[in-house]
């Protein structure tokens, strides 16, 4: 499906719309804070809905990425036809059709013929199409007409997405630009997250309800090795695609996080988070402009309330029953309950849920996916359309330098590496950028210094539990004192042996 250009207000059938997951009630807030900052037409109804989702048995329909719902409310049904499209920072664009019924009868002939795929028998569909899920919810709409005759919707669903066994609640609003510019739906959103405690959502009912047929909960999501790149990228592409990636991963593993509580998922949130800022940083020299400038600012200082993750990382490493320490650390009770209450404290001081459904956690996504919408460093820069290969050959240079000066030549002890484990981490992250650029041999450079990385966080894991066996009293106290002191030492040998391979590795660039 070719790309369309954004600054052209939009046409139907392409729905283009913003979803946000509210934590509590959010219509008296939006009502007294957000509604009396609009001067154009202001139209409000309410009505209760039910949509059932379709497919076939073997979910055809899923597997092309498309969704079909028959909604009925107040005595009408239509039958929704949504097909693949793209979303970006939540920001969701896709075809969608739509066809009144007279019953709540799914019948899919009724689409126009030319919108399926060739490969489709539309009459064998019709006849293995069976309802998954449902959808029940009460529904207040705002349609606004503003000041710049940009028209749009902000709806409020509250229900629940349900099969016959298991139901997810739905606490959603939804900003749907009807006619106008995107940028509209963007600034209502950012005032909604002003005053309503909400997170940007890339997941759609369908696939709250889909996870529900399939019986699995959301999983964490890992980064990929490299960014996938066109090598002929210019330099704004090559930007766009890591800042996209970075929006993507932290979206979704914010929304594992606050459906599963898995630790991992907000491990990954803040690797997201950590990359995106590395995006801005890396790619700021060339794409200067004051919006881009003001969100590496913020985003700097966002991820200052995050740094206590790094500690929660370090006690699944000691805990885990599968990781490198697990022989010795989950035979002591005493301890794994001690770690345990000290994850718990720490989760309860810095709360993450708040975090995630804080201000400056919406705005931040906001402000990046219109970033990626408007460009406004085509304003002010030059060079955003050059090859990205012309930098990366530096940037790489460059990133890689610096950590040969951090990590020379003799012998580096536990601190050392310490001291160098953001720094590597942000190279690294350069390299996860562009090495997809390259065809040579990237795994034989990277593999030691991602090894290497690795070693680190364990080091770290190290030191956490040997500052909590100094300022505890357990048992075993001693022993567990001479265990991380040796483990430390062999864990270093590794990494010595391991620098020492990365240092003499042949670059890629």
């Amino acid at each position: 499906m070719p790309t369309r250009d954004l600054s052209v207000p939009i046409q139907t059938p392409l729905e283009v719309e913003l979803k946000l997951i509210a934590r509590d009630n959010p219509l008296v807030a939006f009502e007294e804070h957000v509604l009396p900052r609009f001067n154009g037409q202001v139209q409000i109804s309410k009505k209760r809905l039910k949509n059932q989702y379709f497919d076939t048995p073997d979910q055809l329909l899923r597997q092309h990425k498309m969704g079909l719902r028959v909604r009925s409310g107040n005595g009408d049904h239509e039958q929704t036809l949504k097909m693949k499209g793209s979303t970006v920072g939540g920001l969701h664009q896709r075809p969608e059709y739509n066809v009144p019924l007279s019953t709540a009868n799914v019948d899919i002939r009724l689409f126009e013929a030319d919108i399926w795929p060739a490969t489709f028998d539309i009459n064998r569909i019709q006849d293995e199409l069976f309802p998954l899920f449902t959808t029940h919810f009460h529904r207040t709409t705002y349609h606004i007409t503003d000041n710049d005759n940009n028209v749009l919707e902000v709806v409020f669903d509250v229900g629940e997405v349900a099969t016959d066994n298991h139901q997810h609640p739905i606490n959603e609003i939804e900003l749907e630009l009807i006619t106008g510019q995107p940028n509209a739906l963007f600034e209502i959103a950012h005032t909604i997250a002003q005053y309503c405690d909400v997170r940007v959502n890339n997941l759609t009912k369908a696939a709250y309800g889909y996870a529900l047929v399939s019986g699995r909960s959301l999983q964490p999501k890992k980064m990929a090795y490299v960014l996938p790149i066109n090598p002929r990228a210019t330099t704004e592409a090559a930007f766009e695609s890591a800042v996209a990636y970075a929006l993507k991963h932290w979206q979704h593993n914010q929304t594992v996080y606050v459906e599963t509580y898995k630790l991992q998922a907000l491990t990954e949130m803040v690797r997201a988070i950590r990359l995106l800022l590395q995006a801005f940083s890396l790619y700021l020299p060339v794409l200067q402009c004051k919006a881009l400038l003001s969100l590496h600012r913020d985003l700097i200082k966002f991820l200052q309330t995050l740094h206590w993750q790094d500690e929660i990382h370090a006690i699944r490493y000691l805990r885990s029953r599968k990781g490198p320490f697990s022989k010795r650390l989950n035979k002591d009770s005493a301890l794994m309950s001690y770690l345990q209450g000290r994850k718990e404290g720490v989760l309860n001081a810095h709360a993450p849920q708040d975090i995630i459904f804080s201000t400056a956690s919406a705005s931040i996504q906001l402000q990046t996916a219109a970033l990626l919408l408007n460009r406004p460093w085509r304003e002010h820069a030059h060079g955003y359309d050059t090859p990205v290969i012309e930098h990366a050959h530096g940037w790489l240079s460059q990133g890689w330098q610096t950590i040969l000066q951090a990590m020379p030549g003799q012998t580096m002890k536990a601190p050392q590496y310490l001291s160098a484990q953001v720094l590597l981490r942000q190279t690294l992250l350069n390299g996860f950028m562009l090495a997809g650029l390259f065809d040579e041999d990237r795994e034989g450079f990277r593999a030691p210094w991602l090894d290497l990385a690795m070693g680190m966080e364990e080091l770290s894991a190290l030191a956490l539990l040997k500052h909590i066996l100094k300022e505890t009293d357990l048992d075993e106290k001693a022993d567990l004192l001479v265990w991380t002191c040796d483990k430390t030492d062999a864990l270093l040998n590794v990494m010595e042996m391991t620098r020492n391979v990365a240092l003499n590795a042949e670059v890629y660039w």
